[in-house]
């Protein structure tokens, strides 16, 4: 009764093996094929030990019963190395297409940023070039106003770049940091003081509270580049007429600052885009000149990374909550 059964075993593992040849040679093409030659593998195998045991066995009624106790364990495992092969596969497969998606958003990313930059760059240096035309043929009433508004368009311009080169250091890595203790409530103060001639010119009202002692360890100048950020990008989109909340305080040992604004709010698939690199949302929200370049959050996302914290942003109320904790 050996003899039969080895030859079951035999023809088992040689019909299982090419099945698993096969069907990890199909994987590569396509995984539902595979999926489907992986059970009729293990089943040809099983048959294929089952023909060639009966084939050879003697007149004994208990061999056919011992060859399937001996050809299922072996049908099984190759059931299990095929399984396990085409679930690698499966999953370099998708690995591969989420890096090639990965790349694919990158790419438009850039293309994105780059026309952004191009248009926002362009239209305050058109006005520059067009406002120094009129100065220089002296058909201009108010020249001071002119030099007034040039200076405006060239400072406009400047933040630009700044913000641009800003995101191009914090995303190399580049950006050199210093560990000092900063006072997020005296940095958030200043700035609220600071931006309230802006906020006056779209008639929205900037405010700021700052709850007991509210301190860091980090680098004052990209903390306070990020509250810059955050509370420039409130004004812009907050509709006229509301009111700009800033507020600093201590929630579990950490340094936490909230800024709630009246923009409306967003769509789900507006929050899951706002920092993303060069977006700014749709048309119906962009206000005019005060519509930045669409780096002010993704730069307050790396700064927060830099200092081990962490930026939000939600619908709260009539607007938006951005919540920076450190």
């Amino acid at each position: 009764m050996i003899e039969p059964v080895l030859w079951a075993v035999g023809a088992t593992i040689a019909v299982g093996i090419l099945g698993m040849l096969v069907t990890i040679a199909v994987a590569r093409r396509s995984l539902r094929w595979a999926a489907v030659l992986g059970p009729i593998t293990v089943l040809l195998a099983v048959a294929a030990g089952m023909l060639v045991g009966v084939d050879q066995m003697l007149v004994d009624a208990q061999v056919p019963m011992v060859m399937l106790l001996a050809t299922a364990p072996v049908a099984l495992a190759v059931g299990v190395v095929i399984s396990m092969s085409t679930q690698r596969r499966a999953a370099e497969s998708a690995s591969a297409l989420e890096r090639e998606r990965s790349a694919r958003e990158l790419e438009r990313g850039r293309r994105e940023l780059m026309a952004g930059m191009s248009h926002d760059l362009r239209t305050p240096l058109a006005g520059i070039r067009a406002m120094a035309e009129a100065l220089e043929d002296g058909i201009v009433a108010d020249p001071q106003e002119y030099y007034r508004a040039i200076a405006a368009e060239a400072q406009r311009t400047s933040g630009i770049v700044d913000d641009l080169l800003a995101l191009t250091r914090l995303s190399s890595g580049s950006a050199e940091s210093v560990a000092e203790p900063v006072s997020v409530g005296d940095a958030l103060s200043d700035l609220v003081a600071h931006l309230a001639p802006l906020a006056k010119q779209r008639d929205v009202r900037v405010t700021g509270s700052v709850d007991g002692a509210v301190e860091v360890v980090g680098d004052a100048g990209l903390i306070s580049r990020a509250l810059q950020n955050v509370l420039v990008n409130a004004i812009a989109y907050t509709k006229p007429g509301t009111t700009v909340r800033a507020r600093a305080f201590v929630a579990d040992g950490r340094a936490v600052v909230e800024v709630r604004d009246g923009c409306g709010g967003l769509r789900d698939e507006e929050l899951a885009r706002v920092f993303d690199t060069g977006w700014r949302g749709d048309a119906a929200r962009t206000p005019g000149a005060l519509a930045g370049t669409g780096l002010g959050l993704p730069i307050v996302q790396m700064v927060m990374e830099l200092h081990g914290g962490a930026v939000t942003v939600e619908n709260a109320g009539d607007g938006c909550l951005v919540r920076l904790g450190f």
